[in-house]
């Protein structure tokens, strides 16, 4: 028994060496290798015999043959057999014969055993193998009997082998079969495992909570799928774990994968995951084009021009119409849906032939028919028709295109032309006359016919061409002309005869060379006609006439006012450099677009427009344009054929200076006034009081002592006016030193704080570090005065009065901010004028007095004004000799 059993696993052992060797060479090779191998493992197990008695053994010889020929067919088993019979004859012995006849059968039997019953399902049935077993034990049994009778003792053997051999032969041969079907399905399903994941295009990957155990080759190359073959825990592997799952992922770059994942249990106990990853990227791509695609044929399908409808190939029934199909047929949706063709009026016999051509042809094509609407009118129709696949039905897809109108004017064309058959005749009567007018108009005319040859010419033409008529009929044009051959001519005649569409072009005569000729081809199925037309005169007017526009493109460039013209409709048709950058825009910005999109016009310029468009007469004007930043301009504008010219400058500057000059005009009249009344006033004034206050003394006048200091304050009220006339007046330039203004303010603040402090008011002082000014301390310190008393009077109590002084743009500021009602806009351009003023015992001289002492120390004042106060900014020109030394220090 221990024989048999180690036997028995030598040759399990080398039968699964033979299956690897098997799958791992080629298989051009495989069964030499194979017939060598066995014949080599029946040599050993012919050695590694099991005794039965003596004398007599049994050896696996007839199983490992009965698999060479199983396994590698007949070539191994020719091989093997060869081999181990060899080796059975050089042992020698009385059984050699026998020995030998086993080998040989039982290779033959293991061949046709393999072509007959070689399968998988076989290799499982234990059943089988087993009678396969006790057929070989019985084919063992006469071999050994045959050879038994040629030596005289048949008896003997087969009492001593029959028993073993009946009970070894099939157990052997059920567990070696059976074990070689199990290891190569091992083998096998291990192959196909490395050839999937070495060369299969799939993405596979199988991995456990610790990480990858195996990943297909093309998996690694994939490099989107990193970090997934990185961390599979991504997978989220206790949800895989319970069942299987297809997966959907997104990464954040946008890459869209498939995972469709299963676990199992491997070997050792332990759950893994299998997961066939897939790039969907493109499908999902696809997808969205697709739904897009069919968004489209749907908007296409419901608001095309022509009618449309859809219908179920099954059923014939109408599934959609788009909204051109139902207008024109009176229906409703619902009266069409569900419906047949038949069902809402198309005849059954244009239906069925409908149908039948398409089964025949696979579409219809442009088929005409009727059409027949709810009211019962019958229209004639064009009906294309296709297969078409919507939500996985089978459709088709009806076209209708209505040519009832169409049909009516081919019906009205063939009696308009009996009409002109009958008017034939009398045009083949003024043919004659029409070739007489050709003949003698003025522009050349020839005929040429398909082969390029003269058929008819004019006497202008023999003047083009310089030659008779009678050299040239019949002739080759080419052959006559050749001087037109690479020209303009050439290219163009053959266009016109290969288009067969008439071209008209200008050109110089290939014969008379100075002279320019707009020609006409005109193609027809005979040929080509020809048409000449003398623009020498022509050409040269519009060259004329292009140089001239060129030079007044050129002087309206040039100019420094701003030009542009206007059609009708307020488009800019033209417009010069000065215009684009007054606008801010250019050219090709502002050529086609309408006037008040470019600029927001005023009702003056809109009335005055209209005016040169409508009335076409011309207008001068001056206008406030708040788009171009509150620019003054003057503008003129005439009317033109298509529309308006318009120029335009930018006056600003001119207007300010006129305001400045009636402002300076203004303190001028005050200053004669005061030079010319004031001491004269002055002199009895002072007599006047001087008399009032010794009147006042008296003891006789004590009654009327408060009359008298009335009389006499109002006296010194109109001293202090002509005080003020009298500043207005001066010529004298004032005495500049270098002062620094914060200084000024430092002193005054004591005094304007006690101001406020009377008034229940607050005054703030925020001086900034401003360099010395050329100043006069006295004028300065009046113009502070006014300004901060104006302000204080303009606030109401608890109001706060903010002074500051700062440095912007190389000039120093003061800025004086009260917190009053502000200033009306129309009184705020009077602010400065002498004797106007808004107070009911102001003067109006006040302010006048400060523009005086800010004009003499070259300073600015400028005002903003709001409900929420008014500020005062007086701006001050740095002195040359303090920016030098500004520098230095820097």
């Amino acid at each position: 028994m221990y024989d048999f059993l180690t036997n028995v696993i030598v040759v399990l052992f080398l039968c699964g060496v033979i299956i690897r060797i098997d799958m791992s060479i080629q298989k051009k090779y495989s069964y030499h290798i194979l017939g060598v191998l066995f014949g080599l493992i029946t040599i050993f197990v012919m050695t590694d015999k099991i005794m039965i008695t003596d004398g007599r053994f049994f050896d696996f010889r007839h199983i490992t043959m009965t698999m060479a020929g199983f396994i590698g067919g007949p070539v191994t088993a020719v091989i093997a057999a060869i081999i181990s019979s060899i080796h059975r004859y050089n042992v020698g012995g009385s059984g050699s014969i026998g020995g030998i006849a086993n080998i040989i059968v039982f290779a033959f039997f293991g061949s046709m055993l393999g072509m007959r019953s070689k399968s998988g399902q076989n290799g499982k049935k234990v059943l089988f193998w087993f009678i396969v077993g006790i057929v070989m034990a019985l084919i063992l049994i006469i071999i050994v009997s045959i050879n038994s009778l040629l030596l005289n003792d048949s008896e003997k053997v087969l009492g001593t082998v029959a028993g073993p051999l009946l009970i070894l032969t099939p157990i052997a041969t059920t567990v070696i079969f059976n074990y070689y079907f199990w290891i190569y399905e091992f083998l096998g399903k291990a192959s196909m495992l490395n050839t999937i994941l070495s060369y299969s295009p799939l993405n596979l990957m199988i991995f456990d909570t610790d990480g990858p155990i195996i990943i297909s080759e093309n998996l690694k190359k994939e490099r989107q799928f990193s970090p997934y073959i990185e961390n599979p825990a991504l997978f989220s592997f206790d949800n895989i774990c319970r069942n299987q799952q297809h997966r959907e992922i997104i990464t954040e770059d946008g890459w869209h994968f498939v995972a469709d994942l299963s676990s199992f249990l491997m070997p050792n106990g332990k759950s893994a995951c299998i997961a066939i990853v897939k790039d969907a990227t493109d499908e999902k791509r696809d997808q969205e084009k697709l739904r897009v695609a069919i968004e489209r044929f749907s908007k296409a399908f419901q608001l095309g021009p022509h009618m449309m409808s859809i219908i179920r190939k099954s059923d014939h029934k109408y599934v959609d119409a788009n909204r051109r199909f139902l207008e024109t047929k009176g229906f409703t949706r619902e009266n069409v849906i569900g419906k047949t063709p038949t069902e809402i009026g198309v005849p059954i016999s244009e239906w069925e032939e409908i149908i039948k051509t398409l089964e025949e042809q696979g579409s219809v094509h442009n088929i005409e028919g009727s059409l027949v609407t709810k009211d019962g009118s019958v229209a004639t129709i064009i009906l294309s028709a296709e297969r078409i696949q919507i939500n996985d039905q089978e459709c088709i897809l009806l076209a209708y295109n209505d040519i009832t109108e169409m049909k009516r004017m081919q019906t009205d064309r063939v009696e308009q032309l009996t009409k002109y058959l009958t008017l034939e005749a009398d045009l083949s009567r003024s043919n004659q006359f029409i070739a007489d007018i050709i003949n003698t108009m003025p522009d050349a005319f020839y005929v040429l016919d398909d082969q390029w040859r003269f058929t008819f010419l004019n006497k202008k033409s023999e003047q083009l061409l310089l030659k008779t008529r009678e050299e040239l009929l019949y002739k080759d044009f080419w052959q006559e002309m050749p001087g037109a051959r690479g020209t303009l001519f050439e290219l163009n005649y053959q266009k016109a005869r290969n288009d067969c569409v008439p071209i008209t072009f200008e050109s110089l005569g290939f014969v008379h060379k100075n002279t320019c000729y707009q020609v006409t081809a005109y193609p027809s199925q005979l040929g080509l006609s020809v048409y000449y037309k003398d623009i020498t005169e022509r050409k040269l007017a519009s060259e004329r006439l292009m140089e001239s526009q060129k030079q007044k493109n050129s002087i309206l460039e040039s100019m420094t006012d701003c030009f542009l013209a206007i059609d009708k409709d307020w488009q800019v048709t033209f417009i010069n450099r000065a215009a684009e950058k007054a606008l801010g825009k250019t050219r090709d910005e502002l050529l086609g677009k309408k006037m008040p999109d470019i600029i927001k016009l005023n009702d003056i310029s809109l009335q005055k427009f209209n005016e040169v468009i409508n009335e076409r007469k011309s207008v001068n004007y001056e206008s406030l344009s708040k788009t171009l930043g509150n620019t003054w301009l003057e503008i003129s504008a005439y009317p033109t054929e298509t529309g308006l010219t318009c120029y335009f400058r930018d006056i600003t500057s001119r207007k300010k200076a006129d305001s400045e000059i009636a402002r300076l005009d203004r303190l001028n009249l005050v200053g004669q006034l005061a030079a010319g009344i004031g001491h004269e006033i002055r002199n009895p004034m002072t007599t006047v009081r001087g008399y009032l206050q010794l009147l006042g003394e008296k003891p006789d006048y004590a009654a009327q002592k408060s009359t008298f200091e009335l009389m006499i304050s109002e006296l010194d009220r109109a001293n202090s006016i002509i005080t003020e006339f009298l500043s207005l007046a001066q010529t004298k330039q004032a005495e500049l030193k270098s002062l620094n203004l914060n200084d000024i303010l430092n002193n005054l603040y004591p005094l304007l704080e006690a101001d406020t402090f009377t008034q229940n008011k607050q005054i703030s002082f925020i001086p900034g570090k401003i360099p010395n000014l050329e100043l006069n301390g006295k004028e300065i310190t009046q113009l502070v005065l006014n300004i901060i008393r104006n302000g204080l009077e303009a606030m109401a109590e608890r109001g706060c009065l903010t002074v500051r002084s700062y440095v912007e743009e190389n000039q120093v500021v003061l800025t004086i901010e009260d917190e009053g009602c502000g200033i009306p806009p129309e009184d705020l351009k009077k602010v400065g004028t002498p004797f106007f003023t808004t107070k009911d015992n102001g003067t109006g001289l006040g302010l006048a007095t400060c523009y005086k002492i800010a004009e003499s120390h070259n300073a600015e004042i400028q005002i903003g004004s709001s409900s929420s106060g008014t500020t005062f900014f007086i701006i001050f020109p740095i002195p040359k000799k303090e920016k030098e030394q500004n520098e230095m220090i820097a």
